[in-house]
């Protein structure tokens, strides 16, 4: 899982057929031949994120202003932090809780403004420091179990707890898995593939839990204005 910079990356990343989107279609084949069930998905990411405002309400206000995309461009989920990117094939694969996990990862990426932080950072490097971060605020604040985190295949080391992005970048972290969800670099992984089936229906340092739960309140208040 990946934030990713829209400057470097083709912006027609939602592959729509004509003007419908993958999210328009009841059914839809993946490019390895798995078909999966649109209605279902976006039933159970509705179900992820009603999961999430509930375990942490806060993070509603930036969840509802952002934008889901379903794309095959991205690995697994990426964000620029104006939209989300979803793979269906990854997404489809995960449990409730795998879907609520990603869902929060995502939006952390963006309160932790971490697009910014890491601009003139080695892309593959600063995305693994900023997972590290993003994780371990996610289990400081108590909304994930590590062991949860782990069984994903995402990143996550008790040694860069209450650590900020910064310091672990200068740690030159490592992607011990090489299935991690880390992997797809830029967000910029698979091959776009799929086709439709039935009709439609801060450079400072900023880690901590307080911080995430502080930036998720700030912006509950302004989407409540």
């Amino acid at each position: 899982m990946v934030y990713i910079n829209m400057d470097s990356f083709n912006k027609s990343i939602n592959e729509s057929r004509g003007d419908r989107k993958w999210e328009d279609f009841d059914t839809i084949v993946c490019p390895d031949g798995t078909t999966i069930d649109m209605v279902k998905l976006l039933d159970d990411q509705a179900r992820a994120r009603t999961a999430l405002n509930h375990l942490m309400p806060a993070l509603g206000g930036l969840l509802s202003q952002l934008q889901f995309v379903y794309t095959f461009r991205v690995k697994t989920q990426a964000t620029d932090g104006y939209n989300i990117y979803v793979n269906p094939q990854f997404t489809n694969e995960l449990d409730l809780t795998g879907k609520t996990f990603v869902m929060a990862h995502e939006v952390l990426h963006c309160l932790l403004n971490h697009l910014r932080r890491g601009k003139s950072h080695d892309p593959y490097k600063s995305n693994i420091a900023a997972d590290y971060e993003v994780n371990s605020t996610l289990v400081e604040l108590g909304l994930f179990k590590d062991s949860t985190i782990l069984k994903i295949g995402a990143l996550y080391d008790e040694k860069y707890k209450d650590l900020g992005y910064e310091t672990i970048y200068s740690m030159n972290p490592s992607d011990s898995n090489n299935d991690s969800m880390s992997n797809s670099g830029q967000g910029q992984s698979g091959n776009g593939g799929g086709s439709a089936g039935s009709q439609q229906k801060n450079p400072n340092e900023s880690k901590t839990a307080n911080d995430a739960q502080q930036a998720a309140n700030d912006a509950q208040k302004a989407a409540d204005k």
